[in-house]
């Protein structure tokens, strides 16, 4: 039998255990640092169930421009500034720039805003980027409220993508594919301490779609299929 003194002692390790256990699952069960689990069909998301309000306002579409194609090679994301909302506050795409190519953009700085946000320890601010009804997305932004709340922040920009390429215009629709890159990154305090870790996952291969709108491309969609070892 344990005695009371014991008894208390056990509870305030296992709360302890819980609360590191439950915010590691939050970032690598899920987006911004879980790596997009997906099957290639219906995607997880790059992060946490989808609690979250994507912050993602739907635009109508517009138009029915011609259709082109276009590519990105070698692109990549990282190494964001800490604070502030990069190039997605303006619009990435530029206004109603309707290439490809300008798809391919607007997915570049979908994932720079969400590696901002968590090494920014605040909420991402997808609108310019993506579209409410864009489920893996919100599971990312939802990996940046729980940061957010918990006073934490990444030490590192955790997503990279690479072989970035954007596929012919389908009438309103357009296909941006890309490897995407998920490194393990610490987990900083307001203090700056380090308090926990968020581990890499396998590198994923993934397509965007996206709809044209009255202010340029949005994410539909994200899905992820496991990439070359």
């Amino acid at each position: 039998m344990r005695t009371d003194a014991e008894s208390s002692r056990y509870a305030a390790r296992l709360g302890v255990v819980i609360t590191a256990v439950t915010t590691l699952a939050l970032l690598s069960g899920a987006g911004l640092l879980a790596g997009c689990g997906g099957d290639g069909h219906e995607p997880a998301g790059a992060a946490v169930p989808a609690r979250p309000d994507a912050a993602s306002a739907g635009n109508p579409p517009v138009g029915n421009p011609p259709v082109g194609g276009s590519s990105v090679g070698g692109s990549s994301v990282g190494n964001p500034s800490a604070g502030g909302s990069s190039a997605t506050a303006a619009g990435p795409a530029g206004g109603s720039d309707d290439a490809p190519a300008a798809a391919a953009r607007t997915v570049e700085a979908y994932f720079r805003e969400i590696n901002d946000a968590a090494r920014g320890g605040r909420l991402a601010v997808t609108t310019p980027t993506a579209l409410a009804g864009c489920q893996p997305c919100a599971l990312d932004v939802g990996v940046t409220r729980s940061l957010q709340q918990r006073g934490l922040h990444a030490d590192a920009a955790a997503y990279r993508l690479t072989d970035l390429s954007a596929r012919p215009r389908a009438g309103l629709v357009a296909a941006v594919t890309f490897t995407l890159h998920t490194s393990a990154v610490g987990l900083l305090d307001l203090a700056g301490r380090h308090v926990a870790d968020a581990p890499g996952v396998p590198t994923r291969a993934a397509t965007a779609e996206l709809a044209l709108t009255q202010h340029g491309w949005r994410i539909q969609t994200l899905r992820y299929a496991p990439g070359p070892a």
